[in-house]
């Protein structure tokens, strides 16, 4: 079961890594396009975000593939390798939100510039304390967000970051109910989907952030 799991959350975690991929291209094209130092620095939150991604699903593959056949001292490996993944991957992906809260807080939109491998594996999908920072953060890049709105911009950015946030706090639940799980995923998804529109549109439309 764990293992079907722990597979699930790779298929997850590939497509968002695709989503957040072209999030951070499309962002960076109009970045040049505009010359706004806030697509730049929203690019680079989530050019972060999708090497967080690429880090979970290469190094979880790899463990996941890892032959049992292997003598008995270095079948601890996988399990090593989940454990170091599972920080880097905190680390680097609230980095990204550290450079959104950066963006939002201290670069405020203006007139001017709205322009064993089973036994970790219940810590690949559910890290408490990465889901508790994450969280806190994006309430303070949601926060920023809605106090900017009076200056106008995409009503997309602060709708995405509102449910990325939700899908973090959706993964603390996660020990009532695995059907949680789901949710959260497709919430996340549902984040990127909204981010990729609203750089599209600045992009295509020349719309503002």
């Amino acid at each position: 079961m764990l293992s079907i799991i722990v597979r699930l959350d790779i298929i997850f975690e590939a497509i968002s890594f695709f989503i957040s991929l072209a999030i951070f291209a499309v962002a960076l094209a109009a970045a040049r396009r505009t010359g706004s130092r806030s697509l730049t620095l929203l690019a680079l939150g989530f050019l972060l975000m999708a090497l967080a991604m690429f880090i979970r699903v290469a190094l979880t593959s790899w463990a996941l593939n890892f032959p049992m056949t292997t003598p008995p001292r270095l079948r601890i490996f996988p399990t090593v390798v989940l454990q170091i993944q599972e920080l880097v991957y905190s680390v680097v992906r609230i980095s990204g939100y550290v450079v959104f809260l950066y963006l939002y807080s201290s670069y405020p939109s203006s007139k001017k510039e709205a322009e064993g491998l089973f036994a970790v594996a219940p810590v690949i999908i559910y890290n408490p304390l990465f889901e508790t920072v994450s969280a806190l953060l994006l309430a303070f890049v949601v926060y920023q967000l809605a106090k900017n709105r009076v200056y106008g911009g995409s009503g997309y950015v602060l709708l995405g970051f509102s449910l990325l946030l939700f899908s973090h706090l959706l993964f603390l639940l996660l020990p009532l109910s695995f059907a949680i799980y789901f949710l959260a995923q497709f919430t996340q998804l549902l984040s990127l989907i909204l981010f990729l529109t609203a750089v599209l549109s600045v992009l295509l439309d020349g719309q503002r952030l």
